[in-house]
């Protein structure tokens, strides 16, 4: 069965969203909440990837966790049957957490592909150290990441944050999930959208409340900064953001509310 698509253009530049499926988590992921405010058991999110084609470039952002995360999410990986038809010329990893780059897993997967991760992100992710260096709890998710990374390496370039991939098509720094997390920026024909990658989790929860912090962030002030300094210029330029764990296809405007925001799905 084929996955859910979105296709919409920003100018000259073509855009197609995949549903990646969906993630069922303990509300306990999301901390800093005001008081009041109730999650309930659990939190739901989505799972979105894009195809940009822009001038000569077919680029895919992240590949989703095709079969990697199944036995414990058994509703992502949803678009990966479709994505393996897929020929991009190049690939950006917004970050490396496995539900980002799980299509790698596959040694099969897009041969010849240059993917471009950050240096920050690259270094900190395949330091040959960093499984002594995490929690026991979280050692197997470092060892695939860096297994999945070796099988890559001869094909990866890395960048400072910042880089031009295609006319209209730039990288731009978004660190606090990730060492180098990093998104993408469309802009053509006076038309413009930023995919924030994980930046923003959840549109209902942090929103309404951008200090709310997530488990899987690296540094969660730094997340925190970077959420509400997005989300300031988005309502304030009226920018469209696209985020991967939006309910699909996870692209809207940003409206402010006082202190807070509210998202408008397009």
């Amino acid at each position: 069965m084929s996955a859910r698509v979105h296709d919409m253009k920003i100018g000259e530049i073509d855009l197609r969203i995949f549903d990646d499926g969906r993630f069922t988590l303990p509300a306990a992921y999301f901390g800093n909440l005001p008081e009041g405010m109730e999650l309930g058991d659990q939190v739901e999110i989505g799972a979105n990837l894009w195809l940009i084609r822009s001038g000569d470039r077919v680029i895919l952002v992240d590949t989703g966790s095709a079969k990697a995360l199944k036995a414990r999410f058994p509703e992502t990986g949803a678009a990966w049957g479709d994505l393996r038809g897929v020929q991009p010329t190049d690939i950006v990893l917004t970050h490396m957490h496995a539900d980002h780059l799980g299509g790698f897993a596959d040694p099969a997967a897009f041969a010849g592909v240059t993917i471009h991760v950050a240096a920050a992100e690259w270094g900190f992710w395949t330091n040959p150290d960093l499984p002594g260096l995490v929690p026991e709890e979280n050692r197997p998710m470092v060892e695939m990441i860096q297994s999945v990374a070796a099988g890559i390496a001869d094909r990866v370039v890395t960048h400072d944050g910042a880089a031009e991939l295609a006319p209209g098509v730039t990288l731009a720094p978004l660190p606090g999930h990730t060492p180098g997390h990093t998104g993408v920026q469309l802009q053509s024909g006076g038309q413009e959208l930023l995919i924030v990658s994980d930046a923003v989790i959840s549109e209902q929860i942090q929103m309404a409340q951008p200090q709310v912090t997530y488990a899987l962030d690296g540094d969660a002030a730094a997340a925190v900064a970077t959420r509400q300094t997005l989300l300031a210029e988005a309502a304030t330029k009226g920018t469209p953001i696209a985020a991967t764990h939006f309910a699909f296809p996870g692209v809207g405007t940003v409206v402010a509310e006082g202190q807070a925001y509210r998202f408008q799905p397009v």
